[in-house]
């Protein structure tokens, strides 16, 4: 769990980073102050701080008031050549995340973190990749007719990738609440550790264990306190990344509030039809398709007639992807919340077990050591509910996104 949490806080440095590259930077008119005070930062909060202070999306609003000014100029050229060169290293980038994670051995019981991880990653490089073909066959246009709906195509593009830069941010958060839980899971599994060593050191007093036997368990220990504070100092180093997208001082204090619990009813709450619509408006490669299909109708030629046909095919293949992705994030939803009501029913039991233990205990028919380790495994089990909560939150801002035009 570590090394994916590592692996996505890599992957939403690669897709915030690439509007810096795909844009021409300037200086902002209103620096950040040298001194910041303690930011508490809500997840409602998020998109209206990272608009206001990312300074990728400060540039992008810069970048865009000023695109007419060179459109069809070699600044112009320039910036598209810089774009494909960020893009096709985020591509590269995330193949070699995937990769790291694909060749990890997957767990004995499912693991829908790692699962949707992959997923969320592959529709990424796809997602790259359809970015890539759109700016190839951009470059191409300007050749041939440098002011030909430039300016549209260019904000297309700034507004997507600044709705890349809040969902990094956003994904940024999530990240640091789940790896906040594997820390809190992490100590209670040290806890039980730390009752079970007690227990062998009472069995090796009387020759009952090997001294290796113990050292071994003790052993463990350590490399559980190893990995507490190596997930400690990951926490403390997304919370400087988030800072450096909200515009701030790596090392400024920073806050992060509770994640919003996920809202179960979602689903029954939305008009499928309308929120497919909704993405179809959004969706940046859809509309620069269809200003590509309307400019190129508009002019004679076989050249016309093949970019009309290029830029139809493009049109038509977003349209059915865009199909498919509704459907595989309504099922990710539904599988997420069927987890969450799973787990709680686990609880349920494991709480039944636990009252049953507490009886035999006060009856003085069992040790207490049977005891907290019952209580363990429900604390253990109350987490495991908050990360499959969590889940299905993450699920459903994926949908809200992917609603408001991203390929999420």
């Amino acid at each position: 769990m570590k090394r994916i949490i590592s692996s996505l806080l890599v992957f939403c440095l690669i897709i915030t980073g690439a509007a810096l590259f795909a844009a021409p930077t300037y200086a902002m008119d209103e620096p950040p102050p040298r001194t910041q005070a303690v930011l508490r930062l809500n997840h409602a909060d998020i998109e209206q701080q990272v608009r206001r202070n990312n300074p990728m999306i400060r540039n992008n609003a810069i970048t865009e008031q000023g695109l007419t000014d060179f459109v069809g100029t070699p600044m112009m050229t320039d910036a598209m050549i810089a774009g494909q060169g960020a893009l096709l290293a985020m591509q590269m980038q995330t193949q070699t995340i995937l990769a790291q994670i694909m060749a990890t051995p997957p767990p004995e019981e499912p693991d829908p973190i790692r699962d949707g991880i992959i997923f969320a990653l592959m529709n990424d490089i796809a997602s790259i990749e359809r970015d890539i073909m759109q700016m190839n066959a951009q470059m191409e246009q300007m050749q041939s007719d440098p002011v030909r709906n430039t300016v549209s195509r260019g904000v297309q593009q700034l507004n997507n990738a600044n709705r890349q830069i809040i969902w990094g941010v956003e994904s940024m958060y999530l990240g640091y609440h789940t790896l906040s839980r594997q820390i809190e899971q992490t100590r209670e599994t040290l806890d039980a550790l730390n009752r079970s060593i007690s227990v062998m050191e009472r069995r090796y007093a009387v020759g009952h264990i090997t001294a290796r036997a113990l050292q071994n368990v003790r052993g463990n220990r350590t490399q559980l306190k190893a990995g507490i504070v190596n997930m400690e100092n990951e926490l403390e180093n997304l919370k400087g990344q988030i800072n450096i997208m909200l515009g701030r001082n790596y090392d400024a204090p920073l806050q992060l509030g509770a994640l919003p619990e996920a809202d179960r009813d979602f689903l029954s709450t939305r008009n499928r039809e309308t929120d497919l619509r909704s993405a179809r408006s959004n969706n940046h490669t859809i509309n620069i398709a269809r200003i590509d299909i309307d400019e190129n109708a508009a002019l004679s030629g076989e050249n016309a007639r093949r970019q009309e046909a290029i830029a139809q095919n493009t049109y038509d293949n977003e349209l059915r992807g865009l199909s498919q992705r509704k459907e595989s994030l309504i099922r990710a939803i539904n599988d997420r919340l069927a987890a969450l009501e799973l787990a709680e029913d686990q609880l349920w039991l494991l709480e039944q077990t636990l009252e049953e233990t507490q009886r035999r205990f006060d009856r003085g028919i069992i040790a207490r050591a049977d005891l907290e380790a019952a209580r363990s495994e429900v604390r253990l089990q109350e987490i495991r509910i908050d990360s499959a909560d969590a889940e299905l939150f993450s699920a459903i801002r994926r949908y809200e996104w992917f609603v408001r035009g991203l390929n999420t």
